[in-house]
């Protein structure tokens, strides 16, 4: 008998109503979030067992053909530069004119074998690099790439070429 005598439109009758609805509306959501949760879980575990499956096949698979092949190539064969024939250094050419070329630089190119432009436009950049590479750290930031070019524009005197080369370079990178 006492809940027929509770006025709804007092506040403390409302506001009990207000909050039980809001408690079950709760509850129902957690309620629901849990079942679509649950059903994801469960999808995601059977997806995660066909993965198992699917790479135990695969590693069983490449264990078949990793021991069945034997290797085609032993062992590459190191790079043989040719020879360098002795050159008077009086007849050496000045490499100092190439942009990125200094004293030190082109002193590690002569020890080389390396004395002329033709010589030296001939060469291969990366064996340049190399030449650098093994000189020392204080060598490695050079870029050589530029400088075959460089030294055919010299080897033809084409002056004027090369200068308008250098310009654009900056420190022998292009």
């Amino acid at each position: 008998m006492m809940l027929l005598q509770l006025n709804p439109f007092s506040k403390p009758v409302a506001i009990s109503e207000i909050l039980i609805l809001l408690i079950i509306a709760a509850f129902v959501g957690w309620l629901i979030a849990r079942l679509i949760t649950n059903g994801r879980i469960r999808v995601l575990r059977e997806s995660i067992s066909e993965r198992k499956i699917e790479l135990a096949n695969c590693r069983s698979q490449h264990r078949e053909f990793t021991t069945a092949q034997q290797p085609l190539v032993g062992k590459a064969s190191k790079t043989v530069y040719p020879t360098a024939i002795p050159l008077d250094p009086a007849k050496a050419d000045d490499f100092k004119i190439i942009e990125g070329i200094g004293p030190k630089i082109e002193e590690l190119i002569n020890k080389e074998g390396i004395y002329t432009y033709e010589q030296l436009s001939n060469t291969n950049p990366i064996r340049i690099s190399n030449i650098l590479k093994n000189a020392g750290p204080r060598f490695q930031m050079h870029d050589p790439s530029s400088w075959p070019q460089q030294a055919k524009l010299a080897n033809e005197k084409r002056w004027q070429e090369l200068q308008i080369l250098k310009d654009k370079l900056i420190a022998g990178r292009q």
